[in-house]
């Protein structure tokens, strides 16, 4: 008895569900106007039931049916309000179909037809997580047939969606996804003039963001520089990039260990400074040399380095550089600079 009894609860229990059920599809509602309505039901012969048939389609992984009910209401209501709506889902159609290049170009003709509208941030999000996919090497289609990297049309996306909605948070997060990718790509002059270009369109985004773009930024100029034997504008450059982050931002330095990276620095600079005096001194361009010995003891007084160097203005009849007013010491400097440039080759011998 116990066992029947026992049965006749559950079956009793499932019948009530299944009554919830049946009566929650019977009660459909959608939001409209400002508040939930109840749905109507999907018929053909009205806009209501024909907007409700594409929903409904969705909800059942129908896109194909959902677009071809789409079609039909864009054809038979050209003027109808609800044609915005339409429109985004026929967009999320094609990206449930799988036709993501497709779908953004889509939500690019609702957006542009209805540019205040009630479903544009909605496009815009899913433009968004299009682009994202792609970056993270979701294909495309070409010529029907052939699946190609989409990464240039997932930047594309990006960058266009910055340009449609500025100053929004869909917009920073657009730029610094780009950014992003092309830091963990390890394409570092894209990825630095992404940062930089982020930092001047947002230079109010909030602290994790901005840190995150600084550090990244100056790690990426860093990575430029090739050794001693070339240009050392990338590494001057990265110095004054982590020290003004280090200044700002002290407490995720010291996680990071800037300290030590620009101690590395200083080191190479040195290094670089030293094998351009040496060199300017054995082609007899004196000036140049000495030029470039203060420039070592001034990076790192307590260096073997700058002994060397100051062993070395002794023979040239120099002694470090003197002490100057802040003024006058750009204006000498840059002077000074152009008469030490390196060949052209960018080679110096150590």
């Amino acid at each position: 008895m116990i066992s029947k009894y026992r049965w006749f609860v559950i079956l009793c229990a499932i019948g009530a569900i299944s009554g919830l059920c049946a009566g929650a599809e019977k009660t459909e509602h959608v939001w409209k106007d400002g508040k939930w309505v109840v749905a109507p039901t999907p018929a053909e012969g009205t806009p209501e039931g024909e907007l409700a048939l594409v929903r409904r389609h969705l909800d059942n992984d129908r896109p194909k049916d959902a677009l071809k009910a789409a079609k039909k209401f864009m054809a038979g209501y050209p003027n109808d309000e609800r044609r915005e709506e339409v429109m985004m889902l026929i967009g999320q159609a094609e990206m449930d179909r799988g036709n993501y290049d497709k779908a953004c170009n889509r939500f690019n003709e609702q957006m542009d037809q209805y540019r205040n509208g009630d479903f544009y941030d909605r496009a815009v999000q899913r433009q968004y997580l299009i682009a994202d996919a792609f970056l993270k090497g979701r294909k495309r289609r070409a010529m029907w047939m052939f699946k190609v990297s989409a990464v240039d049309r997932g930047i594309e996306i990006l960058n266009g969606i910055a340009d449609r909605v500025p100053g929004t948070v869909v917009a920073e997060k657009a730029l610094i996804r780009v950014a992003d990718y092309h830091y963990d790509a390890g394409q570092v002059v894209q990825a630095v003039e992404a940062y930089d270009h982020y930092m001047k369109t947002f230079p109010q985004s909030p602290r994790k963001r901005m840190s995150h773009a600084m550090l990244r930024a100056a790690r990426a100029r860093y990575a430029q520089y090739k050794g001693e034997a070339f240009d050392d504008t990338p590494l001057t450059d990265a110095q004054q990039r982590f020290m003004i982050f280090a200044d700002r931002y002290t407490e995720e330095s010291n996680k990071a260990n800037v300290p030590m990276v620009l101690s590395q620095i200083r080191n190479a600079l040195v290094r670089r400074y030293f094998a351009s005096a040496k060199f300017y001194k054995r082609v007899g361009r004196k000036k140049a040399a000495i030029f470039y010995y203060r420039k070592v003891i001034d990076q790192n007084a307590d260096s073997h380095w700058a002994k060397r160097a100051a062993d070395a203005l002794k023979e040239l009849g120099a002694g470090p550089a003197p002490r100057k007013k802040a003024d006058d010491k750009t204006k000498t400097d840059a002077k000074t600079s152009t008469d030490s440039k390196s060949p052209k080759n960018g080679k110096v011998e150590k």
